[in-house]
């Protein structure tokens, strides 16, 4: 591999550098170390009814609002939501025995996490509470990745919230929750036993892509100065230069793919001033 070096600092139209790339001798072994971003995510945020009061669900059971505000107001909870959510399961968890133990209610399994619960929101009579959630990417197959696809082809996601609270069975097979308990998550399930536990459609779903930060900024910087550089442009014009290959390291450097070998230049000088200040904000 031969080089060219020039001094790259300087805003003078010739001082650049072109790495030429030519093909090895067959004996001779190459090992190449590549490095790719594996950090970006993709998920959907939002807004779904959690939970109604004040009138019994599906299975009979009569909660009242102010036990859940209590619940929601723990030192765990708050705890959570200060650490970035309060994390949901795929499903209550329910053992192939049926056996369900109190440490199981008690624990979150974090194999099998599917979204996240950012903040709790209420309705104006306090008859529901709502959600603001997040599905979890964490990678093809994942459980947070299902939910996400899932919505994606149409069904509309529903909670039921894992408790463990006092309550009274009555002469008619009702059950009254008689006080406040512990409330643990709210879990993805198919069908809430309440019926209002639905998402709620009148708040758009966004589609969350995120980046890491400095990759995100270093996309956004060499987009800009390819199209403003005059000595960028000078300087590949003619080289049949591959613009969607164009990158900037850390110190400012943009590298553009050429027919000849890659193109290493430093931008004028206000652009690498300007670069400075976006990696202060780092």
């Amino acid at each position: 591999m031969n080089r060219l070096y020039y001094n790259l600092s300087q805003d003078n139209f010739n001082d650049f550098c072109v790495v030429v790339e030519q093909t090895s001798p067959p004996d001779q072994k190459i090992d190449i170390l590549e490095m790719k971003d594996s950090n970006g995510l993709s998920f959907l945020r939002f807004r779904a009814c959690l939970q109604s009061f004040n009138k019994r669900n599906r299975n009979g059971r009569l909660w009242r609002s102010e036990y859940m505000k209590a619940m929601l107001s723990t030192r765990e909870i708050k705890e959570l939501l200060d650490a970035g959510g309060v994390p949901g399961e795929n499903g209550h968890p329910v053992p192939a025995t049926g056996e369900v133990t109190i440490e199981r209610i008690l624990t979150i399994d974090p194999n099998n996490l599917s979204h996240i619960i950012k903040k709790f929101e209420w309705s104006p009579d306090d008859s529901k509470v709502y959600g603001i959630i997040e599905t979890l990417d964490e990678g093809p197959g994942s459980a947070g990745q299902k939910f996400m696809r899932n919505i994606l082809q149409g069904m509309k996601p529903s909670f039921s919230a894992r408790t463990i609270v006092p309550q009274r069975k009555n002469a008619d097979g009702t059950i009254d929750v008689t006080g406040v308990g512990r409330y643990v998550t709210s879990d993805r399930v198919i069908l809430p036993s309440h019926d209002d536990a639905y998402i709620d459609t009148t708040v758009p779903v966004k589609n969350i892509v995120t980046k890491p930060k400095f990759e995100t900024v270093m996309e956004s910087f060499v987009s800009y100065v390819v199209d403003k550089s005059d000595k960028i442009n000078r300087i590949v014009d003619g080289l049949n230069p591959v613009m969607e290959s164009a990158v900037v390291d850390k110190a400012g450097m943009v590298s553009i793919k050429t027919d000849i070998g890659t193109a290493l230049i430093f931008p004028e000088s206000k652009y690498r001033n300007e670069f400075k200040d976006l990696m202060k904000s780092l």
